[in-house]
């Protein structure tokens, strides 16, 4: 790595750092060092008041936002690795007519952004009742995840050798019994990419749940945040950025746990054809 370009890496990460630190910083601040001028970046009375008020004003609202989240989460990775599992291991070890076209429709979905999709998607969304719902959104989370993972399901599932398949056919074993006693746990790293992507996707989504959701019985953390700048607590910045830090947690402490999968799974499988 040329000096230039550790030099710029270094220079990128430490903007990144600073706004965690300030941000850090602030939420451990007393109420009455939050707004003070000059600014100062460091707190000689660290307290977490602000994470006890977050937990406990408005009627507890916030852990309706972090249980919504977990919801949202549970279902989406569900969804979407029982969908990739399956048709990841059809388009990867099964001939049949059509599976290339199939695979090619995956592809270009991939390629959609979906944004041009939010219209009609609110108005089938409505139609069908699911508006401002749980199961609704983690569909459309679903929906939306669901061709990379089985794009790259089915490029690690094309990685592992097909004389494993073939003996155990010999052997009697049926495809359902070969995908789970013998293809699934060698997809580990595979499985723990999609887990660590849906969960990071699901959970720091805001445009699907800012527009899909009306009620705060429904909304996710993200939007929940939201809310708490612009209505209730306009001015209680220590709140807020309380709120910010703590909804990195969850995406830091899975990544860290599956760190080892994902990276694994991304290298092996994403990158094969």
């Amino acid at each position: 790595m040329s000096k230039k370009l550790l030099i710029t890496l270094i220079l990128i990460s430490a903007f990144f750092l600073i706004a965690f630190y300030w941000a850090a910083l602030t939420s451990f601040k007393p109420p009455s060092e939050v707004l003070t001028y000059p600014p100062s970046f460091i707190t000689l009375n660290p307290t977490f008041e602000q994470y006890g008020k977050l937990f406990t004003t408005a009627d507890s609202i916030f852990l309706r936002y972090v249980g919504n989240t977990f919801m949202l989460c549970g279902l989406s990775i569900s969804m979407v690795l029982i969908m990739s599992i399956l048709g990841g291991y059809s388009l990867s070890k099964l001939t049949f007519r059509g599976s290339n076209i199939i695979f090619l429709v995956i592809l270009s979905i991939i390629m959609v952004p979906y944004q041009a999709l939010l219209i009609p998607l609110y108005d089938l969304m409505s139609k069908l009742g699911l508006l401002d719902t749980i199961f609704g959104l983690s569909l459309i989370y679903a929906t939306y995840f669901m061709p990379f993972c089985i794009f790259m399901m089915k490029n690690y599932f094309s990685s592992l050798p097909n004389t494993l398949r073939e003996s155990a056919l010999i052997d009697g074993a049926s495809e359902i019994k070969i995908l789970f006693k013998i293809h699934l746990p060698l997809s580990l790293p595979a499985i723990a990419t999609v887990i660590v992507y849906v969960f990071l996707m699901t959970w720091n989504d805001f445009i699907l749940s800012l527009i899909f959701t009306s009620s705060s019985e429904v909304r996710n953390i993200q939007v929940g945040i939201m809310n708490f700048a612009t209505s209730r607590f306009t001015q209680d910045w220590g709140l807020i950025n309380a709120g910010a830090i703590f909804s990195i947690i969850p995406s830091i402490l899975v990544f860290l746990l599956l760190q080892k999968y994902y990276v694994e799974g991304m290298t092996s499988g994403s990158g094969k054809g």
